[in-house]
């Protein structure tokens, strides 16, 4: 697995990095992309390494297709460089998804990446699967949105860790490193440390009630197995 996932991983590396260097917006719009108001976008095509006998994208693919998705956004933004400046980096801890409609073979999709929640020890990225539609292809108002429906819904629980010190505080990690302001944070926040989207907040709630059944039943299991 390791020879297909190590290059990709590298290509969406690389390739949020030439986006970023390509990219028209200032230092200061680039700041703000990955927020709920501006997605990062991320597009792809179901291949051959990504289908399954049933002829649609695999159920692990749309993970993977997550995974380049939140490497290519951290590049683009700058958080990547700055994870190996620091030797702080991004620990997935927790995923959730819903798969709401297939993609066939060799469909270009894309894929929406926010920074939806974080508290002194967590982080929430909401990540969400389209259909790619070309505006030129579409009928609407031109500031109408460019994406399809919603093809699978991923909500994804990280901490930030370093080696030498363990779990750190994502918020003062963000804005330390300049990855985000503390007014795009507070946006993010309110100032008791608690998620303003009441959408996200439900899923949260839900989220973590899931994750204290998942931890209670692996620790019960746990205390029967001999060390």
């Amino acid at each position: 697995m390791g020879i297909i996932h190590i290059p990709r991983t590298i290509a969406a590396a690389l390739r949020g990095a030439i986006k970023r260097r390509l990219s028209p917006l200032s230092d200061q719009e680039i700041s703000l992309v990955g927020t709920k108001d501006v997605p990062h976008i991320y597009s792809s095509r179901a291949g051959l390494f990504d289908v399954d006998l049933m002829g649609h994208m695999n159920n692990a693919s749309y993970l993977q297709h997550a995974e380049l998705a939140r490497w290519e956004w951290s590049s683009f933004g700058g958080s990547l460089a700055q994870s190996f400046k620091t030797k702080s980096f991004f620990i997935v801890t927790a995923s959730m998804i819903r798969y709401r409609r297939e993609i066939v073979p060799f469909k270009r999709f894309d894929v929406e990446t926010r920074l939806v929640g974080l508290d002194d020890r967590n982080l929430w990225v909401y990540q969400t699967f389209h259909h790619h539609v070309n505006r030129e292809n579409k009928q609407e108002e031109s500031d109408g949105p460019t994406r399809g429906k919603i093809l699978a819904q991923i909500l994804t629980q990280a901490v930030m860790a370093k080696p030498e010190k363990g779990v750190i505080n994502p918020r003062a990690w963000l804005e330390d490193n300049s990855i985000y302001s503390s007014s795009v944070l507070d946006g993010i926040m309110n100032e008791k440390g608690e998620n303003i989207e009441s959408i996200f907040d439900e899923k949260a709630k839900r989220f973590t009630h899931l994750e204290d059944i998942l931890k209670r039943s692996a620790a019960n299991y746990d205390d029967k197995v001999p060390k």
